[in-house]
């Protein structure tokens, strides 16, 4: 019986361990992620210019698709810790822009266009934050 859960256990890891690296979020994907965020904040910025409420509510739901989805880059030789930085920093403030954008959609309805319009900037200070921590521009 003890042999049988033994295979069964290790089966299952294996199983785990392939599908992991079948599934592992790439270089491509990210760069995918990244374009389409720097998409949807283009058209959240025409939107503001062009007072268009479907530009910035179309804008921000592209952004926040692909701010959910963001993963860190990370060195295969990195040790635990730089893994771990990378991926709190970029799931904070992922989470933060996908809040913002949230807001700056509801304050635009709600007519309050300076506050949508400063919840935009912090968007992209937010980016700049990831962009900075992780890259370190």
């Amino acid at each position: 019986m003890k042999i049988v859960v033994k295979q069964i256990g290790s089966l299952m890891l294996l199983t785990g361990v392939f599908a992991g690296s079948l599934f592992a979020y790439s270089q491509e994907d990210r760069i995918k992620d990244m374009r389409a965020m720097e998409e949807g904040t283009q058209q959240m910025q025409k939107g503001f210019l062009y007072n268009n409420l479907q530009d910035i509510t179309q804008g921000a739901e592209l952004l926040k698709k692909h701010a959910a989805r963001i993963e860190p880059p990370v060195e295969k030789d990195a040790d635990s810790f730089k893994r771990n930085y990378a991926y709190d920093v970029t799931k904070r403030e992922a989470k933060k822009i996908i809040s913002l954008a949230e807001s700056a959609v509801k304050n635009y309805k709600e007519h309050r266009s300076k506050q949508a319009m400063n919840d935009f900037t912090k968007i992209l200070k937010q980016c700049m934050t990831c962009h900075a921590r992780i890259r370190k521009w």
